[in-house]
């Protein structure tokens, strides 16, 4: 039993007895994009987590372009599309329906425009997915980390019975993979206030900690008030 396979996700709001666990991955925080009516829910999904920007490319200084005719912002914005519109052609063509960006510090992953394009063709985006839960999805939907568009392959990609923003009972929402294929799983904890919460986790750590020695140790020694 590895604990490093088991996800613990803190959300305020409900009580303990919302508390839930999930065949696949909780994230409490990254939601699908909602601009240009992208889609919130796909099943039997094809996911690549990537680590390049879907955007116009940018460079590492600071810079700025001046303008001084309307043609030239003509062809900018030609140009703009046309590089995000080849992306796009290239996503769809390996057969991709979920995107999950790398959170970047420097760059934008994505804009308006790319949205919409991807929008279009019924490919869902989450954006801002932090660094360290890279492994844990990895691990959860065999999907490998693509750092450039021309690395892109099929091989490369997850999969998933359904990938969806879910509802929860105090009107919130999370985003879930699901996925039953997998050894790891993911816990929702719930709570009134962040005492509660913190205090809740603690004990399923603790919990956890016991069922992890009983499956190293198939041994049990009672306390000793214990009948």
């Amino acid at each position: 039993m590895d604990l490093r396979d088991i996800r613990v996700v803190k959300k305020l709001g409900g009580t303990i007895d919302d508390t839930e666990l999930v065949d696949g991955i909780i994230f409490e925080k990254c939601h699908p994009s909602s601009k240009s009516k992208g889609p919130t829910k796909i099943k039997d999904a094809k996911i690549a987590i990537i680590q390049f920007q879907i955007s116009t490319p940018k460079t590492d200084i600071e810079n700025s372009v001046i303008v001084k005719d309307y043609q030239a912002m003509d062809r900018i914005m030609k140009e703009e599309r046309r590089i995000i519109a080849d992306m796009v052609k290239k996503i769809c063509a390996t057969g991709c329906n979920v995107l999950l960006i790398q959170k970047s510090i420097l760059k934008d992953s994505t804009n308006d425009l790319s949205l919409h394009f991807l929008a279009k063709k019924g490919i869902m985006v989450v954006d801002d997915i932090e660094r360290e839960d890279v492994p844990f999805i990895s691990k959860t939907t065999g999907c490998i980390p693509i750092a450039h568009i021309d690395n892109m392959t099929s091989d490369k990609f997850g999969s998933a019975q359904e990938c969806a923003e879910y509802r929860l009972a105090d009107d919130s929402k999370v985003f879930r993979i699901l996925t039953s294929r997998s050894k790891t799983v993911s816990i929702l904890v719930r709570g009134s206030n962040p005492l509660v919460v913190d205090e809740a986790e603690r004990s399923l750590h603790d919990a956890l900690c016991v069922l992890r020695c009983l499956v190293k140790n198939r041994a049990l020694v009672p306390g000793g008030s214990a009948p």
